[in-house]
């Protein structure tokens, strides 16, 4: 009994309007994230062949 008491009183000390808050927020986050996707990934891929560019076909023929 004590024990359902003790959870009671700890969910009536979370601040609802700060709950509601964060979770409009990451929905909005994540709303933004879906629709830029094709931007972000494509962002992404340029970022890693500035980092570690693709060998000329000349060195993956010599390769194989």
């Amino acid at each position: 009994m004590t024990l359902l008491q003790t959870a009671g009183a700890a969910a009536a000390a979370v601040p609802v309007g700060q709950v509601l808050r964060t979770a409009t927020g990451l929905a909005l986050l994540g709303g933004v994230a879906m629709f830029f996707r094709p931007l972000l990934v494509g962002i992404g891929r340029a970022a890693v062949l500035t980092v570690r560019p693709r060998l000329p076909k000349t060195h993956l023929v010599k390769r194989s």
